[in-house]
C-alpha cells in the first residue's frame, strides 16, 4: 500500500485509479467495474463515500453535468492521481484528459466509458487478459494522408493468441456516405489504408512474427445504420477477402454477458464474428446477413 496526502490507498484504491486512466466514469460504471477489482465495491454508498475521500486527497475530481433525468455526476483523475498511478516519470496526457467534458462531447464519451468498462468485465469474468489499452484519440494511426483515432484499442490475449480490436462508438451524429473528414467513409478508407501499410511493412522486414492484424469494431445505435456501414465498407475497401470491420448495436453488445467472446458482430461479407475467436477461418453456425449493395448512401444518417 502506497500513502499520498495522508491517504492509505488500498489495491482497490489502485483498481480505481486505473479505471479513471483509461475513462471518465460516473458511480454507476466504478460499481460495474469493481467486478474486476481486488475487492468490489458492495453499493453505490460504498463508491460515494471512497470516490469523495480521493477527491479530498486531491487524487479525484468531481464534475456535474445536465443528463437525460436530470444532474448526473462523473469523475476524473487529476494531474496529482496520473502521476501516483503512472509514476512521476510517465508522459502526462493533454490538459483536455483532466478537465470538465465539453456539453457536445457529453454524450459520446459516456458512451465510450460504459462500453470500456463492459468489455473490462466481459474479459475479465470469462478469463480473457486486456495486456494493452488506448483510451479515446490516444492511439493516431497515420497512412499517408489519412489519419485515425479510434475510440478507444484493447489488445485482448488469451490461449497464447492476440487479438487487437479498435472501437468506433457511432451515434448517428456523422454522414455515412460523404467527403466530409467525418464521414464513416472516410474512417473505412483511412483504416483500410492503415492495415495495408503495416502489411506492407511487415513484408519489407521479411514477414518475421505472426502476420499483423486489427478488426474495426463499429458499435451502432441502430442495426440498419450498422449494415449500412457494411454494405459502404463492402464497396470500398481494396481486399475483400480481409475481414476488417465488424459492427453490431450497442444495446447488443451491452446485453450479452460474454460481449469479447460471442458472436454478436457482422462483418462486410454478411458474416457473423466474435472479438476473440480462435478459429476465424472457421464460420459460426449462424445463418449470414445478406447485405444490400452500397448504392445512393450519401449523406444517410438514421
Amino acid at each position: 500500500m502506497a500513502n499520498s496526502n495522508r491517504i492509505i490507498l488500498a489495491p482497490r484504491d489502485h483498481a480505481l485509479l486505473r479505471l479513471l486512466g483509461r475513462t471518465p466514469v460516473t458511480k454507476k460504471l466504478v460499481l460495474n467495474a469493481s467486478r474486476t477489482f481486488p475487492e468490489p465495491f458492495l453499493d453505490d454508498r460504498r463508491v460515494r463515500e471512497r470516490l469523495q475521500t480521493l477527491a479530498e486527497a486531491g487524487l479525484v475530481r468531481a464534475f456535474t453535468a445536465t443528463a437525460v433525468g436530470g444532474l448526473l455526476s462523473y469523475y476524473k483523475l487529476t494531474p496529482e492521481g496520473f502521476r501516483l498511478e503512472h509514476g512521476e516519470s510517465a508522459e502526462m496526457p493533454p490538459r483536455s484528459f483532466f478537465s470538465e467534458i465539453a456539453p457536445s462531447r457529453f454524450v459520446h464519451t459516456l458512451t465510450v466509458a460504459e462500453i470500456i468498462v463492459h468489455t473490462l468485465v466481459a474479459a475479465h469474468e470469462h478469463r480473457v487478459e486486456i495486456s494493452r489499452f488506448h483510451r479515446e484519440n490516444e492511439l493516431v494511426l497515420d497512412a499517408g494522408e489519412q489519419t485515425q483515432m479510434p475510440d478507444c484499442h484493447f489488445e485482448f490475449s488469451s490461449g497464447g493468441k492476440f487479438f487487437h480490436v479498435l472501437f468506433e462508438i457511432d451515434n448517428s451524429t456523422e454522414p455515412i456516405d460523404s467527403f466530409s473528414h467525418q464521414s464513416i467513409k472516410n474512417k473505412l478508407l483511412g483504416y483500410d489504408a492503415y492495415q495495408d501499410s503495416v502489411l506492407r511493412g511487415w513484408a519489407r522486414t521479411g514477414r518475421v512474427g505472426p502476420k499483423p492484424a486489427f478488426r474495426v469494431a463499429f458499435l451502432t445505435k441502430s442495426l440498419d445504420r450498422a449494415y449500412h456501414m457494411l454494405s459502404l465498407a463492402n464497396a470500398v475497401i481494396r481486399n475483400r477477402d480481409r475481414r476488417l470491420f465488424y459492427a453490431a448495436t450497442q444495446d447488443a453488445y451491452l446485453a450479452e454477458a460474454d460481449a469479447v467472446r460471442k458472436p454478436l458482430f457482422v462483418d462486410h461479407a454478411g458474416e457473423w464474428q466474435a472479438l476473440v475467436n480462435f478459429h476465424p477461418t472457421a464460420s459460426f453456425l449462424i445463418s449470414p446477413v445478406r447485405l444490400k449493395e452500397a448504392v445512393a448512401l450519401r449523406n444517410f444518417v438514421c
